[in-house]
């Protein structure tokens, strides 16, 4: 009976071990080197915002910055924050990523707590777009989404989404 109990408890764990490990693709240039992105994120217009507006985008933009670059480490790239596209070096490899927040509803946090269901849910949309060595742009897509739990969570989901969009579309792109 115990070693029933031990095979069994060896197949879970060895099923749940195999389950839990992602399998990702890690674009790579022609020479076999790391794809290197430059992220630029875009805040706004601080003349356009009202001043809680401002301080929120850079409350928001100051953790998904530094997220977003760990996060494409994660998938296999090279890369760094930026903080004009004029810093962006152009060579064959290299792709520039900006990031812009088109909008942040902070929600109310009271509501969650108090609430809950979903009341003073937080959301955030941001506007993506990829721009080759050549400074055109290759891919463009808008993402947003929202939750009921710590904002924390947004930049993120959003940051995992963009990671993996742009794995899959430069594995399938030709590295020159």
């Amino acid at each position: 009976m115990k070693k029933l109990f031990i095979c069994f408890s060896l197949i879970l764990a060895t099923l749940l071990l195999n389950n839990c490990a992602k399998h990702r693709v890690m674009p790579l240039t022609s020479s076999e080197e790391k794809i290197h992105i430059d992220v630029l994120c875009d805040r706004g217009n601080q003349e356009e915002l009202k001043s809680r507006q401002w301080q929120y985008r850079n409350e928001i933009a100051g953790f998904m910055e530094p997220n977003l670059v760990r996060r494409l480490g994660d998938y296999g790239f090279s890369s760094a924050l930026i903080g004009k596209e004029t810093e962006y070096k152009k060579a064959a490899g290299t792709y520039l990523l900006k990031v812009a927040i088109e909008s942040y509803n902070p929600g109310s946090a009271a509501a969650r707590v108090l609430v809950g269901f979903g009341a003073g849910a937080c959301s955030l949309k941001c506007h993506y777009e990829l721009l080759d060595s050549k400074g055109e742009t290759i891919l463009s897509w808008d993402d947003g989404i929202g939750t009921s739990q710590h904002w924390k969570r947004l930049p993120v989901a959003l940051n995992k989404k963009a990671g993996a969009k742009l794995s899959q579309y430069l594995a399938g792109v030709s590295q020159k």
